[in-house]
């Protein structure tokens, strides 16, 4: 491809190299994350309702809590599948499975806490930690298939 043609693939906004995904995909995984990332904070904002001594706040934290379990299990998953040739896919792949693994264990952590286990000085900065994961993948995301670190 000679320059000119580069110039022009690059003025039409398509892709120059094999690596780079459709605008739609980096869209796709940056709403993803966005809604991982709003998903996490709503649970910051459960906990804080629940030690405000809010009656519903505890269902409603426990129940997000599974809910993103899942999702940032099937995000990751689905991350590992569609991601493994896109230029900076795979590091968004460890990046949604290290979120996952930390969201399980923080809600392994807040069900002990829940039952009177003394977890709260772990499951209080987790939190906080799994906010900065939640960001560094919505992050990863808008890095899709560019030539950036």
């Amino acid at each position: 491809m000679n320059t000119r043609d580069t110039d022009a693939a690059v003025y039409l906004g398509r892709p120059t190299d094999s690596k780079a995904p459709r605008g739609a995909l980096r869209r796709g995984w940056s709403i993803v994350t966005a809604l991982l990332l709003a998903a996490v904070f709503t649970e910051a904002v459960f906990a804080g309702a629940m030690l405000s001594g809010v009656g519903w706040a505890r269902a409603a934290h426990g129940a997000s809590a599974l809910l993103l379990v899942v999702s940032t299990a099937a995000a990751g998953v689905v991350a590992a599948v569609t991601l493994r040739r896109v230029a900076h896919g795979p590091k968004l792949v460890w990046t949604l499975m290290g979120l996952a693994a930390a969201v399980l264990f923080q809600a392994a952590v807040g069900a002990l806490s829940a039952k009177g286990v003394n977890l709260l000085w772990v499951h209080v900065p987790l939190g906080v930690a799994l906010l900065g994961l939640a960001v560094t993948a919505a992050a990863g995301a808008g890095r899709l298939g560019g030539n950036g670190s």
